[in-house]
């Protein structure tokens, strides 16, 4: 097998760096929502499942349980908004274009956060 004289840093297109961390992710675009879960997350997008057709170039909002509590007691999650840069059976890559940190509300915590981060709420689907 040749290699690629290519070094593999130029080969690579992403600009930022991705973390497999599985999350828990409420989607909302068009007159359409669900639930997934974070394949991979960076500070430029993120890729995820999804059970709904989405098209290129589709705007969509997303909703991320985060894993850390802030001042080890408060849920938080991160909501982002962005843009469908790439589309695979069954999962989504988008690109943010804004995203903040929240407090989880209480029902976000009870459908998507695991029992170990924010207490006794049941694991989401």
């Amino acid at each position: 097998m040749r290699r690629s004289s290519i070094p593999a840093r130029q080969r690579e297109r992403r600009r930022h760096v991705r973390f497999p961390i599985p999350l828990p992710v409420r989607y909302r675009f068009a007159r359409s929502s669900g639930w997934g879960q974070i394949l991979n997350i960076g500070s430029g997008g993120v890729l995820f499942t999804i059970d709904r057709p989405v098209r290129l170039g589709q705007r969509i909002e997303l909703c991320i349980g985060w894993p850390v509590l802030l001042h080890d007691n408060v849920c938080l999650s991160l909501a982002a908004a962005g843009v469908i840069v790439r589309v695979e059976e069954g999962r989504a890559a988008v690109r943010f274009g804004k995203y903040c940190f929240r407090t989880a509300s209480s029902t976000f915590r009870r459908q998507a956060l695991l029992p170990e981060v924010c207490g006794d709420a049941p694991p989401y689907p």
